[in-house]
């Protein structure tokens, strides 16, 4: 209770930081002018007619905070303000639109001029073009040519002129040489300028164009900050930050005698196609005419922090309660890393509702929202669960007591190996282990299931012969259920005495204690399974088997440990000992499934029987020789996981069973990384996307919110931290094992991914073998199986280098998603160095060797055999 209270009093103080007072000069007159647009949240300025209602009512309202408006076009209804703006007593500067039409251009023009000869006593300046040059929509002598015509056919008391950027007067000053003064546009925001130093920018801006051009008055077109939008270099767009720098500016403009109009009066939602997010919230006012924050008094940097604050900490409650009132008692820092957890990912989520509650967003931000709150949601949840077992891994309080009693009678245990056309050499090594076992009763099945070479499974059936009557060998043709199948022909030859059945892998050598060591812990009636770790004897022989050997060793020395706990271990297909009875009581081994052996522990679960695991190495077996065997392997786990998860459904969401809560747990959780990783692979085709749309059509697609790149980055991170934390104290390999881990697990990422997809949605994958004794692959071999990674890859770097070359680095939302894109790399990276490393590594193995596998040549071994 004390580590929740700290974590929520925490995330209350983080959302209470936002918020500070901001001092600005207070403005109680009228502003000198303002840029019009119509306020109305819908407008679309290319298929919209503006009504005369709507523009009087928006002429009413601005009345009251000025006597100046400049419009933009005269199109759309727009020509109709100057007499509706007469009715209030307001000056119009007119606007006629120059776009890259010439034909639209004609008509603006002529229609311009006829509204201003109509309204001379209202209009009092015409702006022929808006950032035309800036936007090369028109040349300069265009330019020109259109604002001599208007000079030409309007009176001199109505003073002409165009509206650019203060850099653009400076390049193309040949544009000023028909207008009547210059309009210049002061947008600090766009030049990334902070907003404490934006006025001083603003002035020298202003003088530069002052003099270049000293024969002709200035005014300033445009002077605003964004209520709203991404960071640009030192400029953010904050509620706070535009109304002190209008305060501001309004105060120096007034000092310094500056005519000017600010930009805007109504939010524009529309400009965000144009312009990107910020493009929308320019205005004094929002799009429906409420005003956004008052010329006078205290300005607060976030007035809505309380609110946050409060579901914050009401969220970190509710979340620290039902997971730390849930997860094992730890000691007090496990508490607090919890809570910190919890505390984090409230404000997480927090960050990211604050981020996308725009008041208008635009479909693209909605569109990415959708596809990525999927994986927002589930990087929670990883990092939740990967909290709690990091916690439960270092700081457990009380572990499980197991009954344990050495029989009176050693019962007799009946071992299975199944083999599939596995080397012959390999198989006798195994029997030979078996034969040496230090135990009394037990027999030993071989069942080779559909071997069509015959030299491959004679020689494995003439050794049993020499070993004697304990070691039964059987063939069988035609056999269905691959593994499965096998061992249930096994189980219907078992000695009907046997009690216990054991099962190894064909390539595993067991230590002579295996049964005397495991056996004890059937003391107790109820458990139907003990289980030991898959260990592996050729983790010296390569750099490539050294990495997959320490990514093996984690599950083993964390994850199943822990999974102890909980009585909720995942049986593996060698190593294990099941009690017989248990086992024909569920139904024998699984032939639909291609993970039989993850299947048939849960079903004991279900069926209300305990579990018990032996985290002591009692065999070893042989790593895959190739990245290819390694990947096709972790494919076969994770696809055979997501039948299992579709066939128990009910069991796992809906109680049918005797599964406990926590067993729930542990098998969903366990699943959880592996479907973010599929979710991953669906948000890497989506950035892909998204950042060719980004280079594509720069004026109209932007980076991302940054609280979506931010929840990609935090599952990375959450997942490589717990490796490195975890590794060093429980698998004792320290940070150089913890790093060949994570490199070899990241490798395996897209086949995961793969395997999630294909899971989910077929059902009828064949059993894959995982290849033993196999000769390592050339670097070409290896390239060419990884090709769909390699491709990715260079995907994702081509798009870091497309947002460089287009947006830059100019805020932290380009800077984010280019981060995110590299960490989306990462997997694909590791892959294509692992594959280098499988092929260089074993290549170098077997010119110092000269063999390429640990074991000798097959060859070899079948004449030995033989």
């Amino acid at each position: 209770m004390v580590a929740l209270c700290l974590v929520v009093g925490a995330s209350v103080l983080f959302w209470a930081s936002r918020d500070y007072g901001v001092i600005a000069p207070e403005w109680d007159g009228q502003v000198r002018g303002i840029a019009y647009s119509p306020s109305h949240i819908f407008n679309k300025r290319d298929s919209e007619e503006i009504s005369p209602e709507q523009i009087d009512r928006d002429m009413a309202q601005l009345a009251r905070i000025t006597g100046h408006v400049r419009t933009y076009t005269v199109a759309k209804g727009m020509d109709k303000v100057p007499e509706i703006a007469a009715r209030y007593g307001l000056t119009v500067s007119l606007g006629i639109w120059i776009g890259p039409d010439l034909d639209l251009n004609e008509k603006e023009i002529e229609t311009g001029i006829a509204v201003a000869r109509a309204n001379r006593r209202v209009i009092d300046r015409v702006f022929v073009g808006n950032e035309s040059i800036l936007f090369g929509v028109v040349t300069p002598d265009q330019l020109n040519a259109y604002i001599s015509r208007v000079r030409a056919a309007l009176p001199a008391r109505i003073k002409i002129t165009t509206a650019e950027p203060w850099s653009t007067w400076l390049l193309t000053p040949e544009i000023g040489k028909n207008v009547d003064i210059v309009s210049v546009h002061l947008l600090p925001y766009w030049e990334g300028a902070n907003v404490h130093t934006s006025l001083d920018f603003l002035q020298r801006a202003y003088g530069d164009v002052q003099q270049e051009f000293p024969d002709k008055p200035i005014i300033i077109g445009e002077a605003g900050w964004p209520s709203e939008g991404p960071t640009k270099h030192g400029a953010e767009a904050s509620l706070a930050n535009e109304a002190y720098f209008m305060r501001g500016f309004v105060q120096l403009a007034m000092e310094k005698g500056y005519d000017y109009y600010l930009m805007e009066a109504y939010d524009q939602p529309w400009k965000a196609g144009n312009e990107g997010p910020v493009g929308a919230y320019w205005g004094l006012f929002d799009a429906e005419g409420n005003a956004k924050f008052t010329f006078t008094g205290m300005l607060r940097s976030f007035p809505e922090w309380r609110t946050y604050a409060l579901v914050a900490a009401i969220l970190t409650l509710v979340l620290g309660l039902l997971i730390l009132g849930r997860m094992p008692r730890v000691r007090q820092p496990g508490y607090l890393v919890m809570g910190g957890l919890v505390a984090l990912v409230s404000t997480g989520l927090l960050a990211v509702i604050d981020a996308t509650t725009l008041e208008y967003i635009d479909q693209g931000d909605l569109l990415m929202i959708f596809a990525m709150a999927p994986l927002v949601l589930l990087a929670c949840a990883v990092i939740l669960t990967e909290g709690v077992e990091l916690a439960a891994s270092l700081w457990r309080v009380e572990r499980r007591t197991m009954l344990c009693a050495i029989p009176e009678k050693s019962p007799r245990v009946s071992v299975h190996v199944p083999c599939f056309n596995e080397p012959p050499a390999m198989v006798i090594d195994t029997l030979d282990h078996l034969a040496r076992l230090d135990y009394d009763d037990f027999e030993v099945i071989v069942l080779d299931n559909n071997t069509a070479d015959e030299a491959i499974w004679k020689p494995v059936e003439a050794h049993c012969a020499l070993l004697g009557e304990r070691f039964r060998f059987f063939h069988l043709e035609g056999l269905k259920g691959f593994k499965a199948g096998a061992l249930n022909e096994a189980l219907a030859r078992t000695d009907p005495k046997a009690l216990y059945v054991a099962v190894i892998d064909s390539d595993y050598q067991v230590e002579p204690h295996w049964l005397r060591r495991t056996l004890p812990l059937f003391a107790a009636p109820d458990t139907a399974l003990v289980q030991g770790p898959q260990d592996y004897r050729d983790a010296h022989a390569s750099l490539f088997k050294a990495m997959a050997y320490e990514e093996y060793r984690g599950f083993f020395h964390i994850g199943m440990i822990e999974r102890n706990e909980h009585n909720a271990i995942i049986q593996h297909g060698t190593m294990t000992i099941v009690r017989k009875s248990a086992l024909e009581e569920v139904g024998g081994w699984s032939t639909w499934c291609i993970t039989e052996d993850t299947e048939l522990g849960l079903k004991l679960f279900e069926a209300g029987y305990s579990a018990a695991y032996i985290p002591q190495s009692m065999g070893s077996g042989l790593i895959p020789d190739t990245l290819e065997a390694f990947q096709s392997q972790r494919y076969r786990w994770v696809y055979g996981a997501m039948q299992i998860m579709k066939r128990h459904a009910g069991a796992m969401f809906l109680g049918r069973t005797q599964l406990s809560w926590a067993q729930r747990y542990q098998f969903l959780s366990g699943w959880l990384p592996w479907i973010s990783d599929a979710l991953g692979l669906f948000v890497t085709f989506l950035a892909l996307g998204w950042t060719a749309a980004m280079w594509a059509a720069p004026e109209h697609v932007y980076p991302p919110m940054p609280a979506l790149s931010a929840a990609a980055l935090a599952l990375f991170l959450a997942k490589t931290l717990k490796t490195f934390l975890l590794y060093p104290p429980k698998v004792r390999s320290g940070l150089k094992g913890a790093t060949m881990a994570c490199v070899a697990g990241l490798a395996l990422t897209h086949s995961v991914a793969k395997a999630v997809i294909a899971g989910l949605f077929t059902s009828g994958k064949p059993f894959l073998r995982t290849p033993k004794c196999e000769n390592p692959a050339l670097l070409s071999q290896a390239l060419r199986v990884v090709w769909q990674e390699t491709t990715l890859l260079v995907a994702c770097v081509l798009a870091v280098v497309s947002v460089v070359a287009v947006h830059g680095v100019e805020g932290p939302d380009a800077l984010l998603w280019m981060v995110m894109l590299g960490v989306q790399s990462v997997p694909y990276l590791a892959t294509v160095v692992t594959a280098c490393l499988s092929a260089v590594s074993n290549a170098s193995r077997a010119r110092t060797t000269g063999t390429p596998t640990p074991m000798m040549p097959q060859e070899a071994k079948l004449r030995e055999a033989a």
